[in-house]
């Protein structure tokens, strides 16, 4: 059987009696990326772009030929990604079909507002009419039949409650919306948080996508926060005490709370709720 990846480095790293350790301080590369490259574990590693990064510099620094590491890289790596990229495309595909759903939903809300309110306001100025018209002189003609009579006040009540109930229910779905924030562009390989300075002050939470991944803070007593990552975007949050945070993908984000990592909290594509940070 023709020797992985991860066997030709292991292989590679032991003749020179390096362990990971040592291989992580020279490649500037975490000890448990090399550690999955090794086993090839692609689910512990982030998206392929940095996968492949990863390969090309350990292969370097053992002095294998990239020659022969890029194709074994590509008969196994390549095929989980491509697996994992017609994952991550369903997600979204499900996930924007949910938020097209919801929209319908408010907007159809909006229109049988806009419809009771309208007929609430014509059955009020069809009764102001009727009270203001003159009553006829009596004489000996026959007696009319009686007209119409606007609608009781019991329907109309009736009317009001379910108009308010709607009105309610449209904004309580906006306000329940969590509050979209900018995401910060970042590029660097090897450590992409390194450097990131604390605020002993306050809380500082920072979350850098590996791989395509939803995440959503919620800081002190502030509205909830949501951002879709791509990999390689970055976000901060801030707090005086508390920071509670939801993963879509837990292996596919970075999280460092003050300058410290922090997880990880579990492999790509699980998903994990209210994580809570506190002094």
């Amino acid at each position: 059987m023709a020797e992985s990846l991860g066997q030709y480095f292991r292989r590679a790293r032991e003749d020179k009696g390096w362990t990971l350790e040592e291989a992580a301080i020279r490649t500037r590369i975490l000890s448990q990326y090399l550690k999955a490259v090794e086993e090839d574990n692609y689910e512990q590693l982030p998206a392929e772009v940095f996968a492949k990064g990863f390969v090309r510099s350990y292969g370097h620094l053992l002095g294998l030929p990239e020659i022969d590491v890029l194709p074994k890289f590509e008969e196994t790596g390549g095929q989980f990604y491509a697996k994992r990229d017609e994952r991550e495309q369903l997600k979204v595909q499900i996930r924007d079909e949910a938020r097209r759903k919801k929209s319908n939903r408010l907007i159809v809300a909006g229109i049988v507002a806009v419809v009771l309110l309208a007929l609430l306001i014509a059955t009020g100025l069809n009764r102001d009419r009727e009270r203001a018209a003159p009553q006829p002189a009596q004489d000996a003609s026959p007696p009319r039949q009686p007209s119409a009579q606007p609608p009781p006040a019991a329907e109309l009540e009736h009317l009001t409650s379910v108009e308010s109930a709607v009105q309610s229910q449209t904004l309580e779905s906006v306000a329940s919306e969590p509050i979209p924030i900018d995401v910060e562009g970042n590029f660097s390989s090897g450590l992409p948080l390194e450097g990131i300075l604390p605020d002993i002050s306050k809380l500082v939470l920072e979350v850098e996508a590996l791989e395509r991944a939803w995440v959503m803070v919620k800081a002190d007593h502030d509205p909830a926060q949501d951002v879709m990552l791509s990999p390689g975007e970055r976000v901060r949050w801030s707090a005086d005490e508390r920071l509670t945070l939801t993963l879509g993908n837990a292996g596919g984000v970075r999280i460092s709370l003050n300058g410290k990592l922090q997880g990880p909290y579990g492999g790509s594509g699980k998903v994990v709720k209210d994580l809570t940070f506190t002094r």
